[in-house]
Order: C-alpha cells, then structure tokens, then sequence
C-alpha cells in the first residue's frame, strides 16, 4: 500500500513537485487522476485545485504546504535547512516559483501547445510578450547556481523540487532552450536534476 494518495493531474507541475518530494524522501505514492469540476474534488480543496494530499485521514492542499508535510511527516534525509537564513532562503524561491516564475514559464507553454485546441496556433506577439521576462528569470537562476549545485546552501531542498518540473517543461520550447543556451549554469542545474533518481520515478513522460 502507497504511503500517501496524491490526487492530481500527472502532467501538473505542482502535482510533479510533490511527486519529486516524496520520490526524495522514499515515500511510496499513489496517484489520483482528478476532474477539477466535479464537487467531490471541491470538497477536497475548496478553490478546486490541485494536487492534495491524503495521509491515514489527513487531508493537505496548496503544495507548498504538501511538501513540507511529507518532509516533516515521514524519515529520510530533511529537504528543509535547519539554519534560519538558508530557511528563508528556500521559502524566498518557492515564493518566487510560485508567483514569478509560474506565470511566466507556464504561459509560455500554454501558448505555444495551443495549436492543440487553437485552430491558428501560438500567437506570435505574447510569444514575444514572455521572452524577455523568462531570460531574466533563468539568468537569475543561472546566478543562483553557479557557485553551488542545488540553489540553497548547497544542498537539495524543497526549492530545487519546486523549480524542476517548471524549468524542465518551458526547456521544451524554443523560447526555454535558447534562454538556457545562454545560462550554462542553470542548463547544468537542470541536468543534475534530470540525473537524479527522483526524476526517473517521477517525470511525466518517463526518462
């Protein structure tokens, strides 16, 4: 029997994120395709989003909340720093996963998929629109890592799973590939990630 249930989509990049976690930590999962429209899922979350976690009777949703309770709730080694600074630090890149980099990353995804439901395909001005805005949010993290491996204190930590599935989709695009054509670091950031085990266990697509 799975450790936890995770109800998600598998191609969500937040549902990847606590797969990623769990994968970290060794704890087994569970995946539960959901319908973000039926009042069963709502009643699980109550903005009828996804991924939420069920553990023996505890109900978590908002991820950022989910992956810290698998890390706080279960052995393994800890995704979280003990030290306050390198603490704040990890929470500072989920935030700014979370509302900087999401927008960014997924719309521009959204954007160039949409020939799948768009007749006349990706526009090419909001292409254009989030190019500037995701060169600059890779050459941060171009930044981040190019001193250390991992983007806080030098070890894997809750941030590094949150950033993955994001980098890893937008990598995809044109747009995504020659950004990090020009961020060394950040590609080898992102080739690390993908060399870890969790990746395999993990990615959508299979490794």
């Amino acid at each position: 029997m799975a450790d936890i249930v995770l109800h998600t989509d598998v191609l969500s990049p937040y549902g990847w994120a606590a797969r990623h976690v769990a994968a970290e930590k060794g704890v087994s999962w569970r995946l539960k395709p959901v319908n973000v429209a039926l009042p069963a899922h709502w009643k699980l979350h109550p903005f009828g989003k996804m991924p939420v976690l069920e553990h023996r009777g505890v109900v978590v949703y908002e991820t950022l909340a989910i992956v810290h309770y698998i890390d706080r709730a279960f052995p393994g080694p800890a995704l979280q720093p003990a030290e306050a600074v390198a603490q704040a630090e990890m929470l500072q890149w989920m935030s700014i996963v979370n509302g900087y980099m999401f927008p960014v990353m997924n719309g521009l995804i959204k954007e160039r998929t949409s020939a799948m439901w768009r007749a006349e395909g990706p526009d090419e001005e909001v292409l254009a629109g989030f190019k500037g805005p995701l060169e600059r949010q890779v050459q941060y993290i171009d930044r981040a890592v190019a001193a250390h491996d991992f983007l806080v204190d030098g070890a894997i930590t809750l941030a590094d799973s949150f950033l993955l599935p994001h980098l890893h989709f937008v990598s995809a695009t044109p747009e995504g590939e020659q950004a990090l054509e020009r961020a060394p670091a950040a590609q080898a950031w992102l080739d690390r990630m993908r060399e870890r085990p969790s990746f395999a266990a993990t990615t959508p697509f299979g490794a």
